[in-house]
């Protein structure tokens, strides 16, 4: 039966991955707010095949923050002690790290409140759009039997 062993590490080695975590969750949302940006335009341009690409990317980027968040989890766990353990330089940065982090994060979500709520506009439009065309349709069709009706009638009296 083999044990697990347990290893100490060094909280030099432990700072260094949580630096190199949180560098990378920063450039992870760095991308995921270009994207933002590049879907807005998208978005106001009406252009769905491209926007379905930029989408899949964000994903992508997304998928790799889950995984990223999974291994940050040990971290926040224990985050008080380890944030208290950490020198001067070492908090500066961090905090300079989450800063910037949460900073993309708000800014992402806001301007994807605003693209939900333009794509949900011109979802309603070609909905009422489409409608009245339903309406103006069943108007014609109507018509078209009314005067068929009546045309049949006068050909009837005619005879």
């Amino acid at each position: 039966i083999r044990r697990k062993q347990r290893t100490t590490l060094n909280p030099n080695t432990t700072i260094f991955r949580s630096e190199t975590l949180l560098e990378h969750q920063r450039t992870l949302h760095r991308q995921l707010r270009i994207l933002s940006d590049r879907q807005r335009s998208l978005v106001a341009e009406d252009d769905a095949e491209t926007l379905l690409r930029l989408l899949s990317e964000r994903q992508r980027l997304v998928d790799g923050l889950v995984n990223l968040n999974a291994r940050l989890a040990p971290y926040r766990a224990q985050w008080a002690s380890f944030y208290g353990a950490l020198d001067e330089n070492c908090r500066r940065r961090v905090a300079l790290l989450l800063e910037e982090v949460n900073g993309s994060l708000a800014a992402i979500l806001q301007s994807d409140g605003k693209d939900t709520a333009t794509l949900t506009a011109k979802q309603h439009s070609i909905t009422g759009k489409l409608a009245a065309f339903d309406a103006g349709s069943r108007a014609s069709a109507a018509y078209g039997k009314a005067a068929t009706s009546t045309r049949s009638n006068m050909t009837d009296a005619r005879a």
